[in-house]
């Protein structure tokens, strides 16, 4: 498994830094959002967030709007 931090277009200060801080790490990615533009809202929940059992479900588009990235785990 490894982590996979996605950052915000606008925040290339914030790119660069986590790009350096995880240097060398082979467990730790770090990209740039890459989508343009608004995403689709669906009237239905997607399959992930219908999951229940204990497992907390985020959203990454709003971990970047508020904070400015989003972290996830890849597996």
């Amino acid at each position: 498994m490894r982590d996979v931090f996605i950052v915000a277009r606008d925040e290339s200060a914030l790119y660069a830094y986590l790009k350096e801080h995880f240097a060398g790490r082979p467990d730790v990615e770090v990209i740039l959002d890459r989508r343009r533009g608004e995403r689709r809202r669906r009237s239905a929940p997607s399959p992930a967030e219908r999951r229940t059992g204990g497992r907390r479900v985020r959203s990454v588009e709003g971990d970047l709007s508020a904070l400015g990235f989003a972290v996830v785990v890849a597996r």
